[in-house]
């Protein structure tokens, strides 16, 4: 989608875009750590195995996890995105999923 508004030059906006994209994905990797830190464990018991057939299904069944696992972040991250692009902030009420979303990571981790 295209947010650049009628004032905006091209170069403003993609200026814009990429400073909300990075406040958006710090959001994501916040809420993602434990996530990424199994991803990056599975991927550390595939590495013998790099360049063979048994690595790339490895890699496919983390990617796959990772995904699946993380599908509610994304999709916080995509409407931060769109606040931020906008309204320039993002909203209390997204924040406070933002917030009820990393305790549900914190207990399952737990």
């Amino acid at each position: 989608m295209n947010y650049r508004r009628d004032d905006e030059s091209p170069s403003d906006y993609a200026d814009r875009l990429e400073r909300a994209e990075i406040r958006a994905g710090r959001w994501f990797d916040s809420a993602t750590r434990p996530q990424l830190a199994r991803y990056r464990e599975r991927m550390a018991v595939a590495a013998p195995y790099k360049g063979a057939p048994k690595w790339e299904r490895f890699r496919d069944a983390a990617e796959r996890e990772f995904k699946r696992t993380t599908a509610a972040a994304a999709e916080l991250s995509d409407l931060t995105l769109v606040e931020l692009l906008t309204a320039g902030e993002v909203s209390e009420e997204l924040c406070e999923r933002w917030d009820r979303l990393e305790a549900v990571v914190q207990q399952e981790v737990a």
